[in-house]
């Protein structure tokens, strides 16, 4: 498998398989690292697609001053926040907010209840929180591979990781 600096370079001197063999390549990860932070499927893949439409039309400019990942994850927490701040004015404008349905209990009814509790929280943390969130918690990414991707520092990743981690806490405490 060529690696991601050969498939760059392949596609700025104009390859179209280089790229679609990039996008092979990470397509899949990208796909399950959304999907971990959404709750709807679709939703999912469309961000997925908006993704590599994004990477399709920078990387020309890509410079190679960061690893292809590094780069890749700006992008794809641009596009998360794009769906989260989408998310919210769909709830600010929507006049459907009461259940007409409860489901019965069980205890996956209750597992997923929990996880789209925990979605949810994670989306109305401030913006830096959630992106370290999502990378310490659904990527396994280290704080110096954060901060990189983040553009701030290895200290303040850890800071506002804990900081995320406490109004997490507090907002499962809040909801029960």
């Amino acid at each position: 498998m060529i690696d991601d600096q050969k498939l760059i370079k392949q596609y700025q001197c104009g390859s179209e398989s280089a790229f679609n063999e990039l996008v092979n390549k990470h397509q899949g990860w990208v796909r399950n690292f959304i999907q971990s932070s959404t709750i709807q499927k679709q939703d999912a893949e469309d961000i997925s697609q908006d993704i590599f439409v994004k990477v399709y039309f920078g990387l020309h400019k890509f410079r190679f001053e960061s690893e292809f990942k590094t780069w890749l994850y700006r992008i794809i927490m641009n596009q998360m926040n794009n769906y989260y701040r989408k998310q919210k004015l769909i709830s600010w404008f929507s006049f459907d907010i009461t259940e007409t349905t409860q489901p019965e209990y069980n205890e996956s009814n209750e597992e997923e209840s929990r996880l789209k509790e925990l979605i949810i929280i994670v989306k109305r943390l401030p913006k830096m929180q959630r992106n370290i969130i999502t990378l310490r918690v659904y990527q396994d990414l280290p704080f110096k591979q954060i901060a990189e991707i983040l553009s701030i520092t290895e200290n303040s990743a850890k800071v506002s990781f804990y900081k995320a981690k406490s109004n997490i806490k507090r907002g499962f405490n809040d909801s029960n």
